[in-house]
């Protein structure tokens, strides 16, 4: 028997159904010189014989690491393992990143959920610690003179390496001073700005930590027309405070929860110390 009667042909239906690859991406690795089939018959149809099965296995390996289709050309064209090893080092560190990445975004939601339904009891004021956050702060949008304010923040954002991570765990806060806080002017915000509570290594120009305090916390929902009832839920916290037999200790922190058409879910942080 010859060697090539020992050789087996398939149709590119039958490659499609074997392999699970569609049978338009096998036509297109065909028509772009990535993967053509070995044997044409006399009636010109063309099939595919075993031996391709194994670089069409690894075709769909890459691919699913979302190597694009020039560089896979490049590999297979290749002589040596260096390439293929090297791109294999860089998927496996993406692919560990993605996996801390996902396994941080696991906890935020879970937490997010349990600060959630916090909001069907918006009376209770709890004594608290903070957790640790990276945040990045603005002139007060409302009572900046800066025109060019936005542009600079969009800059800010733009520098940070690592955008898909942070942008996960971020959320709309604003600040206002002790002082301001004291003298019950709780509408002139010192700063607005992002707080994020994915760890930003190396971002020290951009992000300032805000390390753990102690606070008294409140969860309060408003009406996007009625930011003028936070004054009661500062009032309410201030005496709660006080009957505590603490003092505030700094500046207040509103963080911008979630946001509904008409409503804004706030969780409210002053910090506190003893007299």
């Amino acid at each position: 028997m010859s060697e090539h009667s020992l050789r087996l042909s398939f149709t590119i239906g039958e490659v499609s159904q074997i392999l699970d690859i569609p049978v338009d991406t096998l036509r297109y690795y065909d028509k772009i010189g990535l993967l053509a089939p070995h044997i044409r018959d006399t009636n010109k149809y063309r099939y595919y014989d075993l031996e391709q099965f194994d670089a069409l296995i690894t075709i769909r390996m890459l691919r699913a690491m979302e190597v694009p289709i020039e560089r896979i050309q490049e590999l297979l064209k290749e002589r040596e393992l260096a390439g293929i090893r090297g791109l294999l080092r860089e998927k496996r560190s993406e692919i560990d990143r993605r996996l801390a990445y996902l396994t941080q975004l696991s906890g935020k939601l879970e937490t997010l959920h349990g600060k959630l339904r916090r909001f069907e009891d918006t009376n209770t004021i709890e004594l608290v610690k903070t957790e640790p956050a990276w945040v990045l702060l603005t002139d007060s949008i409302m009572e900046s003179g800066d025109r060019k304010l936005g542009s600079r923040v969009q800059e800010q954002v733009r520098r940070i390496r690592e955008p898909k991570e942070w942008i996960a765990f971020c959320h709309i806060i604003s600040i206002v001073s002790q002082d301001n806080l004291l003298a019950g002017r709780y509408h002139n915000y010192l700063n607005n700005g992002i707080l994020s509570t994915h760890p930003l290594a190396g971002e020290g120009d951009i992000f300032r930590k805000l390390e753990p305090f102690y606070c008294a916390r409140k969860y309060v929902v408003i009406g996007k027309d009625d930011y003028s009832k936070l004054d009661e839920h500062y009032e309410l916290m201030r005496a709660f405070i006080a009957r505590r037999g603490f003092r505030v200790a700094g500046d207040s922190l509103e963080i911008n929860l979630y946001n509904q058409y008409d409503r804004h879910y706030i969780e409210m942080h002053i910090p506190i110390a003893e007299k």
